[in-house]
């Protein structure tokens, strides 16, 4: 099995990583981790398990059971396995959500590299500009789990003055709109949630900066956005999921003269910040990248 080591092979010395979710097998993290040990000849590997919400409790003792050197977290469980775990980072306290746990010792701490991940993100597609939101401020904010909280804290420091949240359930986005508030990321009036409905985004996306869609569907065959408005409706349209994506956002977003971006940026930035806490190393950004864009499909 050539993922790993200097000499490309598993042995008795070799540390293990993994994601664990429902479903994880859709998952590129692997190949992104399993690229850069073999590049930086670290003796780990990278695997993939799939967790369901009634086997988390044991998955993570099994991280201490087994010796593992860490893991990631996706869906379902970020919000979830907070309480199983012996510390968190002020990142991951602040939004009870932790997509990677560090084992130290046995002490298993809670991270959330999601927040540096939507940062690299806006960085590395040229939408931070000074230090700050480029151009304005105002984001409408699809969703309100934890990828969505993540997203708000980064865009907290980048700079984005305003937030409008539209989710399904309201009671999630309320919860939402009261940590941002509450955390002191933005001010009472500079959060806005917006009732669920057809089209009920059509006044909300006047003057908007940028549209982020944190949901697991596309918001376009929901129904939820207004149809061609023939001028911008903003400078960019972020799409928190990545790989074979239906197509209606990014042409809805093309349609209204919008930059479009999926969220493997994201994927990246978290990964190379999981890669530094679980190996102690500087992560290999290139490498990291190629190994993405090779597996994406």
């Amino acid at each position: 099995m050539n993922i790993s080591g200097k000499q490309g092979v598993i042995n008795g010395e070799t540390k293990v990583l993994g994601i664990i979710g429902e479903p994880v097998e859709h998952s590129l993290s692997p190949a992104m981790h399993n690229a850069a040990f073999k590049e930086e000849g670290l003796n780990f590997c990278y695997l993939p398990f799939r967790v369901s919400s009634e086997d988390l409790p044991a998955a993570v003792s099994a991280v201490r059971a087994l010796g593992l050197r860490g893991l990631n977290v996706t869906s379902p469980h970020k919000e979830a396995v907070v309480p199983y775990l012996d510390e968190l980072t002020p990142e991951a306290s602040f939004l009870q959500a932790v997509n990677t746990i560090q084992n130290q010792n046995g002490k298993l701490i809670g991270h959330n590299t999601d927040v540096e991940g939507f940062l690299f993100l806006l960085a590395n597609n040229n939408l931070i500009k000074n230090q700050n939101i480029y151009p304005g401020g105002k984001i409408c904010l699809l969703g309100a789990g934890g990828a969505a909280r993540a997203a708000c804290l980064a865009l907290s420091r980048a700079g984005a003055e305003h937030i409008v949240i539209y989710n399904r359930t309201p009671a999630r986005a309320e919860a939402l709109a009261s940590l941002l508030v509450k955390g002191g990321l933005f001010k009472e009036k500079a959060v806005d949630v917006v009732k669920w409905g057809k089209n009920a985004l059509r006044e909300s996306l006047t003057r908007v900066d940028m549209i982020i869609n944190a949901l697991s569907v596309d918001p376009v065959e929901l129904g939820l956005l207004p149809e061609r408005t023939g001028k911008p409706v903003c400078k960019a349209a972020i799409d928190l999921r990545y790989g074979s994506l239906p197509r209606s956002f990014i042409k809805w977003a093309d349609d209204n003269g919008m930059l479009f971006f999926d969220g493997l940026d994201m994927l990246l930035g978290q990964g190379l910040k999981a890669f530094e806490i679980l190996t102690g190393e500087k992560a290999p950004l290139q490498t990291m990248r190629k190994a993405l864009l090779q597996a994406v499909v």
